[in-house]
């Protein structure tokens, strides 16, 4: 069904915010002030610069990594930069073991795989959150660049009172500066927008869910903390976030539960991956009228596979603008890439992957060298950047500034229609 825009929402921040250590290179200058571990991290190759990315390659996240893949190739594949070429590497940080998602043990090897590259100049990743905690100390150490296109939890970059872990971010950046950035917003951003938004819609009180990894917490916390905030009432364990078990056999108690609760909305944070499609089925089957919102770990095609008519109704929320509402440069993107893809669509995160390669290609050209370090300086100075999601502006924490989330809701197909979107200073 075409989408319908039935107007733009603002929301006001409703998490308290602060930022940590750690500082951001500067954007000129030479090695001079360059953090240890960054000295002598210079390319060895008079040909090549090498960039990584490590996506979840297999099972539910294809549909998303494909198409990110298919745009950092497209971007940076073969380009040259001064007297080298890029060289694009595709690492795959899931495992079979992991029933195709994100694996950490492969996403610690993937990481030093590329530090130990010394032509490496940036890696590109990863989609989950979780498996960002454990590069970026791998890289930072090694300083080398990471951008995402896809990791949303705040506690990457900065600390929100009641949703982050105690000593975050700092602990990721042990060599007290910062290598990490992203492309799209954090969860504090998203899980307020669902909040305000669970409240227009008649929400008052919230049995809220997550699937015990990064990013549901961060996000279901979020969303729990702006609802309280908000005026509504959180009915899950100790007024905040409950953990469902992804390995359960059936979700029927943890559903009859929720029913004898009150609740008139379930919000849950959680990846496809974790067994989503029954946790909505048995919700559904004791509640067949109560709405669920969820975010963008569950904005796939695999996942409404999986859930079937249970996730009809479903509102969902992707942090930041999602494709098919892309102005300017964004929406001729959009047009081409349906033409060039058989009227296909791209998946919620392709221009994403788009704009964090030309992130990284800008750095490189600006650089001008295979110097690590300076590669480094540009991506995290980065400013007024014109890419296909609009212009990206990095602030001290790495994090974009402006941008928005966009609201949907799942009618009886997919994709789903467009509803709102929300936009905040607080992004």
């Amino acid at each position: 069904m075409k989408a319908t825009k039935l107007g733009v929402m603002t929301f006001s921040a409703m998490l308290v915010v602060s930022a940590c250590g750690g500082g951001t290179p500067a954007a000129s200058g030479g090695a001079a002030g360059a953090p240890a571990a960054c000295n002598n991290k210079v390319g060895t190759s008079s040909t090549e610069i090498h960039v990584y990315s490590s996506l979840p390659r297999q099972g539910t996240n294809t549909e998303q990594t494909n198409t990110l893949v298919e745009q950092e190739k497209k971007i940076l594949d073969g380009v040259k930069v001064g007297k080298w070429t890029i060289k694009y590497f595709d690492l795959d940080d899931s495992s079979a073991a992991n029933n195709g998602d994100w694996d950490g043990t492969v996403e610690q090897a993937n990481a030093n795989k590329a530090v130990n590259d010394p032509d490496a100049m940036a890696y590109i990743g990863t989609y989950n959150s979780g498996a960002a905690k454990l590069a970026i100390p791998i890289l930072n150490q090694n300083c080398l660049v990471m951008v995402t296109p896809a990791n949303t939890y705040p506690g990457l970059t900065k600390a929100v009172n009641g949703v982050t872990k105690p000593g975050e971010p700092d602990t990721y950046y042990p060599g007290g500066y910062r290598n990490y950035s992203r492309v799209v917003g954090t969860d504090d951003a998203q899980g307020a927008a669902g909040a305000e938004w669970a409240k227009s819609l008649g929400g008052t009180k919230a049995y809220v869910l997550d699937d015990t990894q990064v990013y549901g917490q961060g996000l279901a916390k979020s969303f729990a903390l702006a609802f309280t905030n908000g005026g509504g009432t959180i009915l899950s364990a100790n007024g905040t976030s409950e953990g469902f078990d992804p390995k359960a056999s059936d979700y029927n108690a943890l559903a009859q539960k929720i029913k004898s609760s009150g609740a008139d909305f379930i919000y849950i944070g959680s990846i496809t991956g974790n067994n989503t499609g029954k946790l909505w089925k048995d919700l559904r089957s004791a509640m067949p009228d109560i709405k669920i919102m969820s975010g963008d770990g569950v904005y796939e095609k695999s996942w409404y596979g999986g859930v079937g008519s249970a996730g009809n109704g479903t509102y969902l929320t992707f942090g930041a603008i999602g494709p098919d509402q892309l102005t300017g440069d964004g929406k001729t993107w959009y047009e081409q890439y349906k033409t060039d893809h058989g009227g296909t669509s791209p998946a919620v995160y392709t221009a994403y992957g788009n704009a964090a390669a030309t992130v990284v290609l800008a750095a490189l050209n600006k650089a001008a060298t295979n110097d690590r370090y300076q590669v480094l300086k540009n991506v995290m100075a980065t400013s007024g950047l014109a890419t296909v999601t609009g212009t990206v502006t990095l602030d001290k924490n790495g994090d974009v500034t402006g941008g928005g989330i966009t609201g949907y809701q799942v009618e009886t197909s997919w994709p789903p229609k467009f509803v709102q979107l929300f936009q905040s200073k607080g992004l």
